[in-house]
């Protein structure tokens, strides 16, 4: 086991997983508290995009990348549903941070390509485990 990989287990031996969001600002939104949802398409759920992107389980911990890659926060995926771009959960776009359906829409129409009413994706819910000041070892 490398180093890097050692100093990524928990004191209960579990591996930490790796996370980047599309962009810093959403980072900080993870840190400050208000958000705690995101999405995936259906297809990406299961791939590790990279180093800095792990599948996504629940009940996994993340450790969550900016674009520079440092570490800034860990969140701990709590659950996952298949979600309508025509019928958006209220949970969904408030863990987004956006104060409707509408906006959610708006914000991630360009990363879905431009969906249809019936397209599905992926919504994850996490809980923030620890921010910057809060990083542990």
């Amino acid at each position: 086991m490398s180093i890097q990989e050692h100093s990524c287990k928990r004191q209960t031996g579990v591996k930490r997983l790796r996370i980047q969001f599309v962009g810093d600002h959403l980072v900080e939104q993870i840190i400050r508290g208000e958000k705690t949802a995101s999405v995936a398409r259906l297809e990406d759920v299961a791939v590790r995009e990279d180093d800095y992107n792990d599948p996504l389980v629940i009940g996994a911990i993340y450790d969550v990348f900016d674009r520079s890659l440092t570490r800034r926060a860990s969140i701990r995926i709590t659950g996952m549903q298949v979600c309508r771009w025509d019928s958006i959960p209220e949970a969904l776009w408030r863990g987004e941070a956006n104060q409707s359906p509408d906006e959610f829409r708006r914000d991630h129409e360009e990363y879905f390509d431009h969906p249809g009413p019936e397209f599905e994706f992926v919504a994850y819910y996490f809980e923030t485990i620890t921010g910057e000041g809060g990083m542990p070892g």
